[in-house]
């Protein structure tokens, strides 16, 4: 008997041990899933200060050879292209032997244009003008070419040419065999490089990239190379009737890329990375800075026959796109003008695509701050595994992706009439289901006049799911001190805490995540209750929003995770944005937007 006392004494200390233990875990699991996501940052900033190489000047003047003149250029020498003067032709940046930077630049740009500044449509004819006659680029930047800067040129097609695959084409090569069959169709001198070797170090600099209302032009810059960066410049009147098309475009290379101080315009995406390439593309373009652009595209496209049916020409997507990236900042810019057309209206999307980017795709690591998306149907789109991938689209696609640590932070999103030409309902963020390691907070939603967004925050399931869900929609989502235009929802409806418990319940509890939230109730709303430290008010007032002021003035709510005023901090928000938008960019629409100006 005292044996058997003794050994079962010793099995339920071994079992209050074991269970201790497992408590121990389950805490030290929960605790850190319960750390918000912090995205890393670029690791490489590309380089753009302006110093003009100290080798020869090569002077080209109108009617002279520019290609000759760009063959006999060695690293360190400047070519002064004549103001004013037009160059035709496909042009090539080639391989140099040397380490030195080759300056492509008009002869008297700073005259007019200073770094830091844009040109404008009011600075053509004064730059010098290098046009294509024909459909293939103006501007090809073979594989193995590094150190080109070019400064200060208009690079547009020629009058009456047919449909341009990118104007200026920062091109690679996958094998010898690729390289040999692209220079036998596009009848250029055989490339100089080994297989996979990009174009390296290529800065393009205070240009007027664009194409015409009468012409397509399917990509303002192709940016497939490393150290490659846009500043300064303007790029319009990109649009193409048969394929998407946009201003910047970068799917096969590992980057580093720059975006900086450059107006945007493009028909379906102003900028995209990912996207093409084939599922072997083994590159994510990586460690992108994006800050201080203007994306926009002209409310004079929101028309029938343009961009809306019947018998439309071009389709509206979105303004910033990404399918395949990796540590990306995306701060201090404007993006003004989306509406319904070829998708629903979403300015941002974060939305992984192996099926057309590569297997290796993914979007990770994503930094979205201070930005203002300006007269929009809808803000930001997620998609966390590729739902095309394995499919019909896409057969050989063995890898769904994912998109994982997302930070969207002190952004003002103001809804285009959802009753207008391109009307829809107006959304905040839509995130997919199984949507792991997003922050959002800090952020302000603000209806059109006279309306109610659909929703604000809403919660995507998976098709096959019925209700009850077998599991929480998303995994560390974190909603924290925003400014709502409705209480978040979801698939099925439910709201409040009922509501988040399914949508974001995982791991628990869900009230470390979702609090210091002002809530707007319209009329047609119901007032559920939600965690404690969240405001739900039928009525939001802000400081100033005939000028576009939507500091949060009432309620006065400072019960947030950090303390701070619920809603964006506006003048940190403005200091961002400060100049970011000018005059010229709204040259056609100056009585048609909805939103009040930025100041």
């Amino acid at each position: 008997m005292e044996q058997t006392k003794c050994t079962n004494t010793a099995s339920f200390t071994m079992l209050m041990t074991a269970f201790s233990i497992l408590v121990l875990t389950i805490g030290v699991a929960t605790a850190q899933g319960q750390q918000q996501p912090r995205p890393e940052l670029p690791r490489i900033l590309v380089s753009t200060a302006y110093e003009r190489p100290s080798g020869s000047v090569i002077q080209v003047r109108d009617g002279e050879d520019l290609q000759a003149a760009l063959d006999r250029a060695r690293p360190g020498d400047t070519l002064a292209l004549q103001n004013g003067a037009t160059f035709t032709g496909n042009f090539e940046l080639r391989p140099k032997k040397g380490d030195g930077w080759i300056y492509i630049e008009g002869s008297a740009t700073e005259d007019r244009i200073r770094p830091g500044q844009r040109p404008s449509p009011n600075d053509a004819g004064y730059l010098p003008r290098i046009q294509t006659p024909n459909s293939q680029p103006a501007i090809s930047v073979l594989p193995g070419a590094a150190h080109y800067r070019l400064v200060g040129l208009e690079i547009t097609p020629a009058k009456g040419a047919p449909r341009t695959y990118g104007l200026v084409n920062i091109d690679f090569i996958t094998s010898r065999v690729e390289a040999k069959v692209r220079d036998l169709v596009q009848g250029i001198t055989p490339a100089l490089a080994p297989a996979d070797q990009f174009p390296s170090n290529i800065t393009i600099d205070r240009c007027y990239i664009h194409g015409s209302d009468t012409q397509d032009v399917r990509e303002g810059v192709v940016a497939n190379g490393t150290s490659v960066a846009i500043i300064d410049s303007y790029i319009s009147d990109i649009h193409d009737s048969t394929m998407d098309s946009q201003a910047i475009l970068a799917y096969r290379t590992p980057g580093p890329i720059k975006i900086v101080n450059n107006f945007l315009s493009a028909t379906s995406e102003d900028v995209l990375f990912g996207g093409a390439g084939d599922t072997g593309n083994p590159y994510v373009s990586s460690d992108i800075e994006i800050r201080n652009n203007h994306f926009f595209k002209p409310l004079s496209w929101r028309a029938s026959g343009i961009t809306l049916p019947p018998n439309n020409r071009w389709v509206v997507k979105n303004n910033l796109e990404f399918k395949s990236a990796r540590r990306a900042i995306v701060a201090g810019n404007i993006f003004e003008n989306n509406w319904l057309s070829g998708q629903m209206g979403y300015s941002v999307v974060l939305t992984v695509r192996t099926s057309d980017s590569g297997n290796a795709a993914v979007v990770d690591d994503i930094t979205i701050e201070n930005n203002i998306l300006k007269n929009v149907i809808s803000g930001f789109n997620t998609l966390e595994h590729d739902d095309q991938c394995g499919g019909a689209h896409s057969r050989s696609c063995s890898n769904p992706g994912e998109v994982k640590q997302i930070r969207i932070s002190n952004n003002l999103i103001m809804f285009m009439d959802p009753k207008g030409p391109g009307g829809a309902r107006n959304w905040g963020i839509a995130l997919s289901p199984d949507m792991s390691d997003l922050v959002f907070q800090h952020n302000t939603l603000v209806s059109a006049p006279e309306t109610n967004c659909d929703q604000s925050v809403y919660f995507e399931s998976d098709p096959a799911w019925k209700w009850p869900p077998p599991r929480s929609y998303t995994h560390n989502v974190w909603i924290l001190d925003n400014v709502l235009c409705r209480p978040p929802t979801g698939d099925w409806g439910e709201q409040g805490m009922a509501g988040l418990a399914y949508y974001m319940g995982d791991p628990p509890p869900v009230d470390k995540r979702f609090l210091g939230n002002v809530i707007n109730v319209p009329s047609d709303g119901v007032m559920h209750p939600f965690p404690p430290k969240n405001a739900l008010k039928s009525k939001i007032t802000f400081v100033d929003p005939a000028a576009a002021n939507y500091q949060l003035l009432a309620p006065n709510w400072m019960q947030t995770s950090d303390g701070t005023l619920a809603g964006v901090n506006m003048a940190t928000l403005q200091a961002a944005v400060a100049g970011v938008a000018s005059p010229i960019d709204h040259k056609s629409d100056d009585k048609s937007s909805a939103s009040p100006p930025v100041r």
